[in-house]
C-alpha cells in the first residue's frame, strides 16, 4: 500500500483546495491535495465565471459587509463576516499578481477580450493554479478518499483510492474542501452528491444547515442545468398551457441581487407542482427552479471541526448562506483559504510514518443507489413534504445501509448525509430563505439564529439532529 508524509493534506481541487494548496506550498509548507477526477465528483469551480462582487471588495468594515451579504435564514456562520473583511483583500491582491483582472460595472472577473463573465474562466484560473503548486513542490494525487484514520477523536490522515490500488497520506492536519452535497438532491445542477461529508460524518463529525441550499430561480429541469441570460433572450415562459406573465415580469424586473429568491419565495412555493415550460423558437425545456450551492455543511470555528485535526474549507463548509450568490462564493472560499493557512503553516515537518489498518473499500458511488436517493427525495420536497415521507425515508436509509457490505463505504457515506438531510429538514419546522415546508408556510421567529446540527451514532446507525443558537462558541462539539 502506497504511503505519503506530508504536512497538510487537502482534499478537494476546486477553488477553495487548491487555493490553499497554494498558499502553503508557496510559504514551504508541504501539501499533499487530492482530486477526484470521477464524472461523478466533477469541480464545480472548473465551470464557474469567476466573478468577484465590487461591493463586496470596495466594503470597508464588517458592518458594509452586513448589508451585503443578506440573509434570510438567519443562519449565516457568525465569523463570515469578519472573515471577509479581514482576509479578503490580501488574497485577492495576491490572486491578481497570477491572474489580471478587469473591472466591470458591478464585478470583477479574469482580463479577457470579451468584457463579460465567461463560463469556464475558474478552469483556467485552476489551472494556472495546479501549475504553481506542483512547481513549488506541492503534490497533485487522482483518487477518492474512502476513510478518514481517526483514533480518539484525533485524526492522523486520509485512506484513498487511486488506479493503482489504495493509498494512506498521514498529516498533521486534514482539510476537507470536497464541495457541497447539492447534487444529492432532485433536480440540480452538479453531480456531486457530498460523499466525503458523509465520510467525515461517519468518522463522528458534525454537519451542519444541511436543510439550506441556495436554489436557481430559473433551470431545465429535464437536463438538470442552469439557464442563464443567452437561454433565455426572447424567451417566453409558461405555465401549463398559459403565459406565466408574473413569472416573465419578475424576470425582467427584479434585481438580480434579488432575482432568485424572490421569484422561488413569491411564485414557486404556490407554482411548483404544476408544470411549466421555457420556449426559444423551437426549443422548449421543462422550467422550474433548480439546486445550486450548499449552503450547509461541516460544522466549524474558524475552520476546525469537532474533529481534531480536521479543517474545512470551501462549500463543504458551514459559511455562505446568503439570499444572492453573485460574486460571493469565490471571494468566501479564498478568504476562508487565506486564514486556514495562515493557521496550518506553523505544522510541525512531517513525522515517522504510523502502521494503519485500512480495510478494502471501493472507489465508486453506486450510480443506482444516487438515483435512489435523489427520487425519494423529490417525495417529500417543498410542496409535497409531509414528515410521515421523511420517517419513511430515514427508515430506507437505514435499511440500505445494514444491507451494504463494508466495501462501500462511500455508498454509506451518502446514506448517512441523506438521512442527516432529512432529519435535519424535518426538525426546522418552518419555511426560512430558500426552504420550504408546505406544512409550515411561515417562519416561526423563535427558530431565528438557530441552525441544525447532525450526528452520527456508528453504534446505532442512526443520525441525530438537533437545533442550537447560531453563535461563535469554543470548538464543534
Amino acid at each position: 500500500m502506497k504511503q505519503i508524509l506530508t504536512q497538510v493534506t487537502v482534499i478537494g481541487a476546486g477553488i477553495a483546495g487548491t487555493w490553499l494548496a497554494y498558499r502553503l506550498a508557496r510559504d514551504g509548507v508541504s501539501v499533499v491535495m487530492l482530486t477526484a477526477g470521477h464524472e461523478d465528483t466533477p469541480t464545480v469551480s472548473l465551470g464557474a465565471a469567476t466573478v468577484f462582487n465590487r461591493r463586496l471588495m470596495d466594503s470597508r468594515s464588517p458592518e458594509d459587509l452586513a448589508n451585503i451579504l443578506l440573509d434570510e435564514t438567519a443562519t449565516q456562520h457568525p465569523e463570515l463576516q469578519s472573515l471577509l473583511h479581514r482576509y479578503l483583500q490580501r488574497e485577492f491582491a495576491e490572486l491578481t499578481e497570477l491572474v489580471p483582472f478587469q473591472t466591470l460595472a458591478t464585478m470583477l472577473v479574469p482580463r479577457h477580450p470579451i468584457p463579460f463573465p465567461r463560463l469556464g474562466a475558474g478552469g483556467e484560473v485552476i489551472a494556472l493554479l495546479h501549475e504553481q503548486i506542483l512547481t513549488l513542490g506541492g503534490q497533485i494525487i487522482t483518487g477518492r478518499v474512502t476513510d478518514l484514520l481517526v483514533e480518539d477523536g484525533v485524526c492522523r490522515g486520509i485512506a484513498y483510492v487511486h488506479a493503482e490500488g489504495q493509498g494512506i497520506v498521514q498529516s498533521g492536519a486534514v482539510v476537507i474542501a470536497s464541495g457541497g452535497y447539492s447534487g444529492l438532491m432532485p433536480q440540480a445542477h452538479t453531480h456531486n452528491s457530498g460523499s466525503m461529508l458523509g465520510t467525515f460524518a461517519a468518522a463522528g463529525g458534525e454537519l451542519t444547515n444541511l436543510e439550506f441550499s441556495q436554489r436557481h430561480a430559473l433551470g431545465d429541469l429535464t437536463a438538470g442545468r442552469v439557464l442563464y441570460p443567452p437561454d433565455l433572450e426572447g424567451a417566453q415562459f409558461y405555465r401549463g398551457d398559459e403565459r406565466a406573465v408574473w413569472l416573465e415580469r419578475a424576470y425582467a424586473t427584479i434585481s438580480e441581487e434579488r432575482r432568485d429568491i424572490e421569484i422561488f419565495q413569491q411564485y414557486w412555493r404556490y407554482n411548483g407542482h404544476i408544470p411549466h415550460t421555457l420556449k426559444r423558437g423551437d426549443i422548449s425545456y421543462s422550467l422550474g427552479p433548480i439546486y445550486g450551492l450548499s449552503m450547509g455543511g461541516v460544522a466549524h470555528i474558524g475552520s476546525a471541526s469537532n474533529i481534531e485535526n480536521v479543517h474545512v474549507a470551501g462549500e463543504a463548509a458551514h459559511d455562505i448562506a446568503a439570499d444572492a450568490i453573485i460574486g460571493r462564493p469565490w471571494a468566501i472560499y479564498i478568504s476562508s483559504a487565506g486564514r486556514l493557512a495562515d493557521t496550518l503553516k506553523s505544522l510541525p515537518a512531517e513525522t515517522t510514518p504510523e502502521a494503519f489498518s485500512v480495510p478494502e473499500r471501493s472507489s465508486e458511488v453506486d450510480a443506482e443507489l444516487r438515483t435512489s436517493v435523489r427520487r425519494r427525495l423529490l417525495s417529500f420536497e417543498d410542496h409535497r413534504f409531509s414528515e410521515a415521507a421523511v420517517a419513511e425515508f430515514t427508515e430506507w436509509c437505514r435499511r440500505s445501509r445494514k444491507e451494504l457490505s463494508e466495501t462501500h463505504n462511500s455508498d454509506a457515506a451518502i446514506l448517512i448525509l441523506a438521512e442527516s438531510y432529512a432529519l435535519s429538514a424535518l426538525l426546522r419546522r418552518e419555511s426560512r430563505g430558500y426552504f420550504y415546508r408546505a406544512d409550515f408556510p411561515t417562519a416561526d421567529p423563535t427558530l431565528s439564529r438557530h441552525r441544525t446540527v447532525a450526528r452520527y451514532d456508528r453504534f446505532s446507525d442512526t443520525v441525530q439532529v438537533e437545533l442550537v443558537p447560531n453563535a461563535i462558541g469554543s470548538r464543534p462539539g
